[in-house]
């Protein structure tokens, strides 16, 4: 399953009961959510990989989370989640924009 767009309050509902509905129905033996496309999320966010794994553990299964943003791994590194999720923890000194800055051109003048 392929998230898009941030994980927030103001969106994150619909996504929480259509996966958790999906993983109740279909039980599937592992769950793959790519984050790839997530630049943001907040604490709503987090609840809702919170309560779709402990659902996929519920029925049997398992909850695996790939390739989160910069921004999105390192919350998840913060709030002590990158191994639940099966995700290796960020070196401290990473990038968590993402895109690269390059001071030395912005200086010029």
């Amino acid at each position: 399953m392929e998230v898009l767009g941030p994980l927030e309050a103001a969106t994150v509902g619909a996504l929480r009961s259509v996966v958790l509905e999906t993983v109740e129905t279909c039980r599937p033996s592992r769950l793959t959510v790519d984050l790839r496309r997530v630049p943001f999320m907040d604490s709503i966010g987090i609840g809702t990989l919170v309560a779709i794994n402990n659902k996929a553990r519920e029925v049997g299964g398992t909850m695996e989370v790939h390739s989160p943003s910069p921004f999105v791994h390192r919350l998840l590194q913060i709030t002590g989640l990158t191994e639940l999720f099966g995700l290796p923890d960020m070196p401290d000194d990473a990038p968590v924009s993402g895109v690269p800055v390059d001071l030395g051109d912005s200086q010029k003048g």
